[in-house]
Parts: structure tokens; sequence; C-alpha cells
């Protein structure tokens, strides 16, 4: 599985549903946004952290490079995945922190607890369907903005 900021060409295709998230953080760690979107089917959903869905390939690329941006660092506590008996879809739940700067300098700190849907594709590779940065503690977020 690929490091940090060494993605060779194999390390780019998620062979297992857990895979996507690693591929995902190891992408946004070396700045490669490209990888970033090949994860993703072309009608992929990415939630906002408010909550507001996008849609597609040029949203998930601008969501991704604005956070390319801040120099994001990812430690990863864990990924859960939990496949269907058919094998072609999967959940997967990561948690994980996240450090990074933005332009003006303030620190970014922030704990991302995800819930996405990934499918297995026709190559057997997996990508994103449903990728939600905060969907395992979305509950949580609605009631402390009260």
């Amino acid at each position: 599985m690929p490091d940090d900021n060494n993605l060779e060409p194999a390390d780019r295709i998620a062979r297992e549903p857990q895979d996507c998230g690693r591929i995902l953080i190891a992408a946004l760690h070396a700045g490669d946004l490209d990888t970033c979107v090949a994860l993703y089917e072309p009608g992929a959903i990415l939630f906002k952290k408010s909550g507001e869905p996008m849609s597609g390939h040029d949203a998930i690329r601008a969501a991704n490079a604005a956070l390319i941006g801040i120099q994001p660092h990812f430690t990863i506590e864990f990924i859960k995945t939990a496949v269907n008996a058919d094998g072609d879809l999967a959940t997967t739940r990561m948690k994980a922190s996240l450090s990074g700067t933005r332009s003006d300098g303030r620190a970014v700190q922030d704990t991302i607890h995800t819930l996405e849907v990934v499918r297995r594709q026709a190559d057997g590779s997996w990508r994103y369907v449903i990728d939600d940065p905060y969907g395992s503690m979305r509950e949580g977020m609605k009631e402390l903005q009260r």
C-alpha cells in the first residue's frame, strides 16, 4: 500500500475497498489531484463539511484541489470495511486526524470519521460512489450547530 508521498502507478489502483481511503490520503499528501479524482466514479457524490452534496469529477476535483492547498497531513486511526454478499459493493469507515496550513498561515486541525460507499469496477478495482468525510459523525455535528 502507498506511503505518504510515494505513489507508484500500481499504488493508484484500489484493489480492496479500504484501499480507496489509503490511496486518497496518499494522493492528497503528494498533491496528486489526478489520482484523487480517479478514485471516484463519474457520477459520484462527495459531501462538503456543511452536508451539501457535490456530484461529478469537476466538483470533486475542485474540492480536493482546495484540500491539497492547505498541505494536509492525515493520520489514520482505523479503516473498517463491510462488503455485501455479491462482493461488488462495500461501505468503509475511516477515522483520521487532519492538520494543515491555510494560505494566510492559519493552522487547520480537524478530525474526520468518514462513511463511504464504494463499488467494484469491471476491472476489479474499487471506486467511490458516495464519500462523506464526516458521515459517521454528522448527527453529532448537527447537534453542536443548534
